[in-house]
């Protein structure tokens, strides 16, 4: 979990999230929310006019290399700050996209 900076390790993580060609940093605290919420974090600030309407809820997200990471999950287990990573659309599992 995340510390404060007096313990010398970062009190808010910063996860940079990329949905298609753009890319937002979310601020997430101690890192307590699930992975979820994040994807949905990243999908509203993609479309503010209907707020991720238009894209639909995340299919997923994954790492860099393809890694994928259970929705479930909490933010600072898996992830540390700075980290990227890429949601998952509808579209991507029907086009030939990523898989999950």
């Amino acid at each position: 979990m995340a510390q404060t900076e007096a313990e010398g390790k970062v009190s808010c993580l910063r996860i940079k999230v990329h949905v298609r060609e753009k890319t937002f940093v979310v601020s997430c605290g101690d890192g307590g929310q699930r992975i979820s919420w994040l994807a949905n974090v990243g999908i509203v600030r993609y479309d503010d006019r209907t707020k991720g309407m238009e894209l639909g809820p995340p299919r997923g997200v994954r790492l860099e290399d393809g890694t994928r990471l259970p929705l479930d999950d909490i933010i600072c287990t898996r992830l540390s700050d700075g980290a990227d990573v890429w949601v998952v659309l509808k579209e991507d599992t029907l086009y030939g996209g990523v898989v999950c």
